[in-house]
């Protein structure tokens, strides 16, 4: 009888050893999860503000070649105005 109570001890010893384990595993995985999700957020954050860049750069080129298309319109009717005068040079010296 004595031998069966000190199997059942060792036994009871040896079914906590895997509960111990097994929730040591389970807190380590928590700690990879959490981590892994850490990451997550801060490659979102990244990409958000990446991407607000991106729209910052994109509205700064539209207005550049807004201003651009201006100056050039101005420049051409400067063009234009020049023609205009040097035809009216040239009736005149005619």
């Amino acid at each position: 009888m004595e031998k069966n109570n000190v199997n059942n001890g060792e036994s009871g010893q040896n079914s906590t050893f895997p509960e111990i384990y097994s929730a040591k595993l389970a807190i380590i995985a928590s700690v990879i999860s959490t981590f892994g999700d850490a990451l997550a957020t801060v490659a979102g954050v990244l990409a958000l503000e990446e991407a607000v860049e991106d729209n910052i750069q994109d509205t700064k080129n539209q207005i550049n070649q807004e201003n651009q298309e201006n100056q050039m319109k101005k420049m051409q009717k400067q063009i234009d105005y020049l023609t205009n005068q040097l035809t009216q040079i040239n009736k005149k010296l005619s």
